[in-house]
């Protein structure tokens, strides 16, 4: 469902920040994208979803990611963003929820139906119709995971998916992450929520794959981990 071959991407400055990069992810797989900062985790999200563009081959299912294919590309994903304040442009929770289905021609009465039972699985029922502005970081979080699972994508892209939640909404999200049938990519910082949700590990640093594997293989070697600037999970810490 996702592929990327050969893709390498910089900036105009000259600076490198993906170089070769190949990776597959299969149907219904969940995979955890981790590094330290300004390994190219997010740009790898961003070339995924469209927004940025480099050279190679990448692909969301058997559709090529390219600027007369976003349309049908961004039908089949969808991108939790690292920043909620960039992903939720309306005046409620409600209406960011409602735009995407609605936008691709799902019925009202349909659309109504996804956004209850969204809402409910992560516990976020009265916040429905609450405006934007007024509420909090942790659930300005909720609420954008909440707009990208009841749009329903073949894909999901979570970027940092548990930053700034405190460990109540953090174990919804990653419940939510366990439960769904989607391909899902996940970055994150959260070792030990990678660790709960994906089976396998890619670990990027200096815009290069380093290894790829088994979570547990992976997040449980420390000098790998330290080598490039990450620590163990809390998980294995003391073993």
């Amino acid at each position: 469902m996702i592929e990327m071959k050969h893709v390498s991407f910089g900036y105009d400055t000259g600076k490198t920040v993906l170089d070769d990069v190949s990776f597959t992810i299969g149907e219904g797989e969940c995979v955890g994208l981790i590094g330290a900062n300004g390994a190219g985790k997010s740009t790898i999200m961003k070339l995924l979803a469209g927004i940025l563009f480099g050279e190679g081959e990448v692909l969301i299912g058997s559709t090529p990611v390219k600027k007369d294919t976003l349309y049908e590309v961004r039908r089949k994903l969808g991108y939790v963003l690292q920043n909620s304040d960039h992903q939720m442009f309306m005046p409620t929770v409600y209406e960011d929820m409602i735009f995407a289905p609605r936008n691709y021609g799902i019925s009202k009465e349909e659309t109504e139906k996804r956004i209850d039972a969204v809402l409910e699985k992560l516990d976020l029922t009265e916040l429905k119709h609450s405006r934007n502005h007024k509420i909090s970081g942790g659930e300005k979080r909720m609420a954008a995971i909440a707009v990208i699972l009841a749009m329903e994508p073949e894909v999901i892209l979570m970027d940092e998916p548990t930053a700034s939640l405190d460990p109540y909404n953090r174990r919804i999200v990653i419940n939510a992450v366990n439960s769904l049938p989607q391909t899902r990519l996940i970055t994150s910082h959260d070792l030990d929520m990678i660790l709960d949700t994906c089976s396998r590990v890619i670990l990027l640093d200096k815009g290069k794959i380093i290894a790829e594997g088994r979570a547990e293989d992976i997040l449980s070697d420390r000098q790998l981990l330290e080598a490039h600037r990450m620590e163990l999970p809390l998980s294995y810490t003391g073993r």
